[in-house]
């Protein structure tokens, strides 16, 4: 690919800024702050497009950076040549009008793009990444001291395994590391402790919940199976119990208790109510009135029939009957009064007996009751404990099966970082050789045969042999270090970039000294089959191209 010319129409700083660039070496002059850099922006945007950033850092990125001073167009045009046909490239980098066509200048015919706003598969081949690192070097693109060490490996690594440097290998490894942290077990495992101290596998919870149901059950049944106590009326025995003893001997032999005390009149009467119950024939006055009546009629019926004329004796008669009627009634009555007393006497007793029972009763139920319950709770926790225990083994299981998972992830990302670290093998043997042999090459030229050889070992070490021995890029100085690093660039262009992408150097130099600048740039004359394109503030490359004898377009801005 060649660029022919440049129009930035809005883009930073300029407005309807026009370029015209040759096919070799280009050398565009100017102070600091005349935008070089916009335009070594401009080339790259133009081929790839900007893409606005998200979030706080949107405010400060290459967006909003090179967004037009003057004018709002934020477009421009690029006339290219690829392969022998020439084409224009025109951009809106406006991200509401964001837009991208290309034209073949003979024809005039508009080209269709692969994807929209993307030149690659259509014109270019190679990605932004691999051509940023490579082929288009900005200002200070190369790092100092430990930095370039770290950051040439990380590419080399990137371009020997995807032959693109979207992939960052190192930066992979590194993922996979913190990745490994997240699968670690050792939290895991200190849950796992505490919950097994916890645990109390001596105990046989079934067992004890059978002792604890059984013993429920027994004093269930022994409450359940008592008999209802009702107080009865017992009679009073009124003879001797015999009881049949044995002597010394072994001889059985009658012992007769003695007599017992005779009984007053009064526990006779109780006594007789207790054998008659409450009901008795006494019981009902209505009755002994009824008696009482009989008898009178019964006596006067008696006067009638005895065959006596004299009326007084009958009078007599009926009289008596009367008197003994209502005597006898009287007595009865009072009998009665006499036993309803003796009655309410004994059912005060029997309350009082019955009350004494019950309240025995109450307490002995209550007791039950509180056994009952107490063994209830012991059933209750007995099964809590052991819920609580099941509970920590399946949490246990679960933590087991989770350091298990954890552990093939953790042997899977190991695989995974040993693959890519044993990768440095493959490239030592693969692309390490051709490289370093490129590499040396260039540092040979530009470095005037003071550092002859570079090699980058398996471990992606980049040596210097300096005499008999290698040294460590960190012990070269700045420049030094930016010369390899410049030469790795286009070993790894000319290795891995089939197209012929054109060089942008953007104040390459800065570190270099005159003879440095010159070495390099005799370097540079052998890449004339790409077109080269040199932003410098150094006034004097022009003259040392011609010194060199080697043509160039210079272009001041």
């Amino acid at each position: 690919m060649r660029i022919d010319k440049l129009h930035l129409q809005d883009f930073g700083q300029f407005h309807e800024m026009d370029l015209t660039l040759a096919p070799g070496i280009n050398v565009v002059y100017g102070n600091n702050e005349a935008g070089k850099t916009t335009i070594k922006d401009f080339i790259v945007d133009m081929l790839y497009g900007i893409d606005k950033a998200r979030g706080i850092g949107a405010r400060f990125d290459h967006y909003e950076q090179r967004k037009p001073i003057n004018g709002s167009a934020f477009s421009g045009s690029m006339e290219v040549s690829v392969e022998g046909a020439d084409y224009l490239i025109e951009r809106n980098f406006a991200r509401q009008e964001k837009r991208t066509t290309v034209r073949d200048l003979d024809s005039g015919r508009e080209i269709s793009l692969q994807e929209e706003n993307n030149l690659l598969g259509t014109l270019l081949q190679t990605d932004k990444s691999t051509y940023t690192n490579t082929l288009c070097i900005g200002q200070m693109g190369a790092a100092t001291d430990k930095d370039i060490a770290d950051k040439l490996n990380n590419y080399i690594v990137n371009m020997a395994s995807t032959r693109t440097g979207d992939i960052d290998a190192v930066n992979a490894i590194m993922e996979l590391k913190n990745k490994k942290k997240a699968f670690s077990n050792k939290e895991l495992e200190n849950k796992e402790q505490e919950l097994t101290a916890r645990l109390n596998l001596d105990r046989d919870f079934d067992t004890e919940l059978a002792a604890v149901k059984e013993k429920y059950a027994k004093v269930e049944a022994s409450a359940s199976g008592k008999p209802d106590e009702q107080l009865k009326f017992t009679p009073i025995k009124n003879a001797a119990v015999e009881e049949a003893e044995k002597d010394r001997f072994g001889n059985a032999y009658v012992k007769r208790e003695e007599p017992a005390r005779p009984l007053t009149k009064e526990e006779k009467d109780k006594q007789m109510l207790r054998n008659m119950g409450k009901k008795g024939l006494l019981d009902n006055a209505f009755v002994i009135l009824c008696i009482g009546i009989l008898l009178i009629a019964l006596f006067f019926g008696l006067a009638y029939v005895v065959p006596v004329s004299d009326q007084m004796i009958k009078m007599g008669i009926m009289g008596f009957g009367v008197l003994l009627s209502v005597s006898m009634t009287i007595q009865v009555l009072v009998k009665r009064s006499y036993l309803h007393r003796l009655l309410e006497e004994l059912e005060i007793e029997q309350g009082f007996e019955a009350a004494k029972a019950e309240s025995a009763g109450v307490g002995s139920q209550r007791e039950v009751v509180n056994q009952l319950s107490s063994l209830r709770l012991q059933e209750q926790n007995i099964m809590k404990e052991r819920s609580e225990q099941e509970q920590a083994l399946a949490e246990i299981t679960k933590l087991k099966e989770q350091m298990q998972a954890n552990s093939v992830e953790i042997a899977a990302l190991d695989l995974a970082i040993k693959t890519i670290q044993d990768l440095s093998e493959e490239i030592y043997d693969s692309f390490g050789s051709v490289l370093n042999s490129q590499v040396s090459d260039i540092v040979r030229r530009i470095t005037g045969n003071k550092y002859s050889e570079v090699k980058i070992d398996d471990q992606l070490r980049v040596m210097v042999k300096s005499g008999s021995s290698y040294i460590s890029m960190d012990y070269l100085s700045t420049g030094t270090i930016e010369q390899i690093y410049l030469a790795l660039r286009l070993s790894i262009a000319d290795v891995l970039i089939a197209e012929d992408m054109p060089i942008i150097m953007d104040d390459a130099f800065v570190a270099y000294d005159d003879q440095r600048i010159k070495e390099t740039l005799s370097c540079l004359g052998e890449y004339l089959n790409r077109q080269i394109i040199i932003f410098t503030t150094n006034s004097k490359i022009q003259g040392m191209f011609a010194d060199l004898g080697i043509e160039n377009n210079y272009i001041a801005i």
